[in-house]
């Protein structure tokens, strides 16, 4: 049998290496590398269910402030008072001299006293005939005259006396005795004694943000003695806020204790512990923490991958270095803080740390 002789030529068998090589191989998966995560600071939003307590500097108030006058003029014989002194209510503080004021009474009682009489028997007089009608209605005006110059004459006696209107602290006395006053020409100053109010003045976020169906408590800290904190109660504000400060004016008073002096124009702090009742659900946040983009308001919020994700929120009217935000985010959600400028959507990043 004839064999024929087959020769393989070089060529063919690189080829065929070649496919069995690239046959056996497994491809290649290019790799991807990520960017390393941005630090930014991050801001967790606070739940509700803790108190909030604040402090605000204060000014001692009086609740009741008195400028007593006399009403009429004279010369002031007695000034029983001086200032910082207390006083009853009813307690005689100051008199002026009565001489005149009597003899005004006694001359103005005679006149009275003899008008009336000669009304009384012009009465008895017209039953007979003696006097006509007009002569008694003549007689009935001197009388009437004649009384109302008498009641003048002893209220001029009475307004020559001041007493206490009600329990107080003397807290000026501008004149001194044996001086003349005019009529109204202030005499004495008075501070209601027992109950006084302090003036604060409390941003417009945190009006926001507190329920006015429950103020809280409250407790008034005296530089003096702040180891004694003075309960306090909620009395009104005034509910227009200043242009310049964005505040508003809320008075709360106190009862002042036995043992401490207080005096209007003192300094205070007003404590205000909120509890979680009184905090509605609306969220202030740092004005670097909110950016703005085609008149919306976002915040960059981090999920639980770490990745930030535009979020818009709504915010209420207002100033200063926190606005108030009323939806878009919750308790509970994690925010970028500063760096909010640096990061785009989807971006990774990761907390801030002082190195």
């Amino acid at each position: 049998m004839y064999i024929k002789n087959l020769t393989i030529k070089p060529y063919l068998v690189s080829l065929v290496l070649a496919l069995l090589i690239t046959g056996c191989s497994e491809p290649k998966v290019a790799e991807q590398s990520e960017k390393p995560a941005k630090p930014v600071k991050l801001i967790t939003i606070a739940g509700n269910t803790q108190s909030k307590t604040l402090t605000y500097p204060a000014t001692v108030d009086a609740i009741k402030s008195s400028k007593l006058a006399f009403q009429v003029g004279g010369k002031i014989e007695k000034l029983n008072v001086i200032a910082a002194q207390t006083v009853r209510k009813g307690e005689e503080l100051a008199s002026l001299e009565k001489r005149n004021f009597i003899n005004d009474v006694n001359a103005a009682k005679t006149q009275f006293e003899t008008a009336n009489n000669d009304y009384k028997r012009g009465i008895e007089l017209s039953k007979t005939g003696v006097i006509s009608t007009r002569d008694i209605e003549q007689l009935k005006s001197k009388k009437e005259v004649a009384e109302s110059r008498y009641d003048s004459a002893k209220k001029a006696l009475a307004d020559s006396t001041l007493v206490a209107p009600y329990d107080a602290i003397v807290a000026a006395v501008p004149v001194e005795a044996l001086e003349n006053v005019n009529p109204g020409q202030h005499v004495l100053t008075l501070f209601g004694k027992g109950e006084m109010e302090v003036v604060v003045n409390i941003p417009s976020s945190i009006i926001a943000t507190v329920d006015s169906r429950s103020s809280g408590e409250a407790f008034v800290i005296l530089e003096s003695a702040a180891d004694t904190p003075i309960p306090a109660t909620f009395r009104r504000a005034n509910l227009q806020a200043d242009a310049s400060s964005q505040t508003y004016e809320v008075r709360f008073s106190f009862a002042v204790p036995e043992k401490l002096n207080i005096l209007p124009g003192m300094n205070a702090s007003l404590r205000v512990n909120f509890d979680n009742k009184s905090m509605t659900k609306q969220i202030s946040l740092p004005t670097f923490a909110i950016f703005e983009d085609n008149g919306q308001h976002y915040v960059w919020r981090v999920d639980d991958a770490m990745r930030v994700h535009k979020t818009m929120v709504t915010l209420k009217d207002g100033i200063g270095e926190t606005l108030v935000v009323t939806s878009g985010i919750n308790a509970g959600d994690v925010i970028v803080g500063a760096g909010a400028n640096y990061v785009t959507d989807g971006m990774k990043v990761r907390a801030w740390t002082k190195s």
